[in-house]
């Protein structure tokens, strides 16, 4: 392989969600429209990026024909990312009406991935083959359905990470690098045809390994995130990083032999005031420059290979015969 792959991988979905909203009907997503000025960033420098979409998104006629151009020509690729909460089928009684994916029971995860990859194809003329799970919402109870729906790679993984409250997502043991997925346990290697592909997350400085088996058993207490951290734990995530941060984990993880290089973040961080993150333009203008500096130094420094998720598992040698195309609705 000799090079390590470099992927951007963007949920790219609604507004509001930094504000508790979790809306059945009636989301914005006035945020693509701001995209082209990060797509123009990839562009220039080869990136071929991600776009993970959700229900609001593709349903939507203006974002769709925006993210229809941003893909044209093989640019980007298409994937999937569900938020159950907005996708059909929507429980009268709301008893299903949760907003991790993982949580639902699987016929349900299965009915709404049916509808979500449906609209995605009939807009952009081809079945997803990536996907993430909304807020992070993933565990062994997906990947049936993702096996069943011909999906090659999932990357709801995020190493050294968890959720608080019962049933909440938590990825603290798992691999770095990409791995098949278990049926039994999301973080953990398996048989599965659906290749898990990690946001890049790991302990920079002395004592990685060790760390990461401290991080994975320690109590996640609170408070103990920030700890971690202030030891070390660095991740692909330019909403949360600085700069310097990401270069030294990218720097750490290439000389680890790391195969792949994974970038995450969100479509609304793209437009002022949508986040947290981004505020004003003042500081969509530092995000962009953040990301477009750590592209170019895992380019220049490391002759990093762009690619898309679904072109992942080729690469790294873990590709498997395609199944089915997908189930019948």
């Amino acid at each position: 392989m000799g090079r390590p792959a470099l992927v951007v991988s963007i949920d790219t979905e609604e507004e509001g969600l930094w504000s508790n909203v979790y809306r059945p009907a009636g989301n914005g997503c006035r945020n693509i429209a701001w995209l082209p000025r990060l797509h123009q960033v990839f562009a220039s420098l080869g990136v071929k990026p991600t776009y993970l979409v959700d229900y609001p998104v593709v349903t939507d006629r203006a974002a769709r024909s925006i993210l229809r151009e941003l893909a044209a020509g093989g640019a980007a690729e298409i994937g999937a990312h569900l938020h159950p909460w907005c996708t059909p089928p929507l429980e009268l009684d709301g008893r299903w009406r949760v907003t991790y994916p993982h949580q639902l029971p699987a016929a349900v995860q299965l009915a709404k991935m049916e509808t979500l990859c449906a609209a995605i194809a009939s807009a952009f003329g081809a079945w997803p083959r990536s996907y993430r799970a909304g807020r992070w919402g993933f565990d062994a109870s997906t990947v049936p359905v993702l096996e069943r729906l011909g999906f090659a790679v999932d990357t709801s993984v995020r190493p050294l990470w968890w959720d608080r409250g019962a049933g909440a997502p938590s990825f603290r043991s798992a691999p770095v690098n990409p791995y098949r997925l278990d049926g039994g346990d999301a973080s953990r290697a398996g048989e599965s045809r659906v290749v898990e592909v990690p946001v890049s997350c790991a302990f920079v400085g002395p004592l990685p390994a060790l760390l990461a088996r401290v991080a994975a058993f320690v109590p996640a207490a609170p408070g103990m995130r920030y700890a971690l951290e202030r030891l070390g734990l660095r991740s692909l995530l330019p909403e949360q990083q600085t700069l310097a941060e990401m270069c030294a984990l990218v720097d750490a993880l290439v000389a680890r032999g790391a195969p792949v290089l994974n970038v995450m973040f969100h479509s609304s961080t793209a437009m002022p005031g949508a986040t947290p993150f981004v505020r004003d333009r003042t500081q969509l203008e530092h995000f962009v420059t953040r990301v477009e500096r750590l592209l170019e130094h895992a380019r220049a420094r490391h002759d990093a290979l762009p690619l898309g998720l679904s072109e992942v598992p080729a690469y790294v040698g873990l590709s498997v015969a395609a199944p089915a195309r997908r189930a019948t609705m």
